[in-house]
């Protein structure tokens, strides 16, 4: 079992004011550089990501959990080489993850506690990002960039979610923890802000292993639930179910939204399974929640919702990520989402802003 902590989000209508900030801060500092060093800082993210991915790969934070190591000491309980860890992690220490003591020694800082093996932690989405059959996807983004198809499919061979179920379980485990511990981070405030009382059962359509969905019970004890995914991916919910003492409330089932989905719950979960698909795709999927659905019930969508602005933003990122991975996938502006929504026959009834993105509460039109 790996060590509890606890997950602490900042309220939305904060979290977008700092964004705003960090987006002027941001502008400040390109201004104060030239345009040569802007463009070079720019094309080091790839730094970033292999660093942070292998210091995730070797579990340098859970080796530093009882205090600093030296670099020969840290490179013995990670088996890597003393040099080799200790110029990767002194480059992580100048991006502002891991710290040093005044004698040199490598320790952990709030940023780098993430890459723990703990609940809640980031290192699952780090492992994941900097994966090699990964990285190749986005070695093809050229690929993309001329067909406009999937970068992924391209590099891997096979569609990016076949890949992850048929061909590399291992990369498909990997993949699944990362979005546990992107819904780990929001999930409480899921929970909690959703009148999920006025419901009696809620189906969580593409649910994964059930991370989501236990929180969700946890929270409201009257409450049963339904996780619906491919036969591949639930057979791992059991672990996960159990560990929450959800499962008694929980049915598990297998199958394909595009085909149908359970019938007769009042609520119909989607978080971020939107914009992994094309319009037409959407339109499918989402008519067969609402044909499903109870007379009064809801379909609830978790997405990011693509700013019109042309500052930074996460949104803009994941939309790339979604067309190297699938080419059909997207992120959305509002106005985007309302006429999708309008045709699969759905209208938005309430829109409830939750961290980075927004949960939309959605009725038969």
């Amino acid at each position: 079992m790996p060590a509890q902590r606890a997950t602490r989000v900042p309220p939305a209508w904060l979290i977008r004011p700092l964004l705003a900030t960090r987006n002027g801060l941001a502008r400040l500092h390109r201004a104060l550089v030239p345009p040569e060093v802007a463009l070079l800082e720019c094309s080091l993210g790839i730094i970033d990501t292999k660093a942070l991915s292998v210091a995730a790969e070797l579990g340098v934070a859970d080796h530093l959990a009882d205090g600093p190591l030296s670099d020969d000491a840290l490179a013995t309980a990670c088996d890597a080489d003393p040099d080799a860890l200790a110029r990767i992690l002194r480059y992580l220490v100048g991006r502002g993850i891991f710290s040093r003591t005044r004698d040199g020694r490598f320790k952990n800082n709030k940023r780098s506690e993430l890459l723990r093996t703990i609940d809640g932690s980031s290192r699952a989405w780090a492992r994941f990002f900097g994966a090699g059959w990964h990285v190749s996807g986005w070695n093809a983004l050229d690929h993309s960039a001329r067909t406009g198809d999937s970068g992924a499919e391209a590099a891997l061979g096979r569609p990016f979610w076949e890949y992850l179920t048929d061909v590399n379980p291992d990369a498909g485990a990997v993949f699944d923890a990362a979005m546990e511990s992107v819904s780990s981070v929001q999930m409480s405030v899921i929970a909690r802000k959703y009148p999920w009382s006025s419901c009696t059962t809620v189906c969580d359509v593409g649910g994964g292993t059930g991370t989501l969905l236990a929180a969700i019970l946890n929270a409201h004890p009257n409450l049963r639930g339904v996780l619906f995914d491919l036969p591949a991916v639930i057979a791992k919910s059991a672990p996960v179910l159990d560990t929450a003492g959800v499962a008694e409330r929980v049915t598990v089932e297998g199958g394909d939204f595009f085909e149908s989905v359970p019938s007769g719950c009042d609520r119909y979960l989607l978080q971020a399974i939107v914009h992994d698909w094309d319009d037409d795709s959407c339109v499918h999927f989402l008519s067969n929640c609402r044909d499903a659905m109870t007379p009064d019930g809801r379909v609830l969508v978790l997405e990011t919702i693509m700013p019109t602005h042309d500052g930074d933003h996460f949104a803009k990122a994941i939309d790339l990520e979604m067309l190297v991975d699938t080419g059909a996938g997207r992120e959305r502006t509002r106005a985007e989402f309302d006429t999708l929504f309008a045709r699969a026959g759905l209208r938005i009834s309430k829109t409830i802003p939750i961290a980075l993105t927004t949960m939309f509460e959605l009725e038969r039109a």
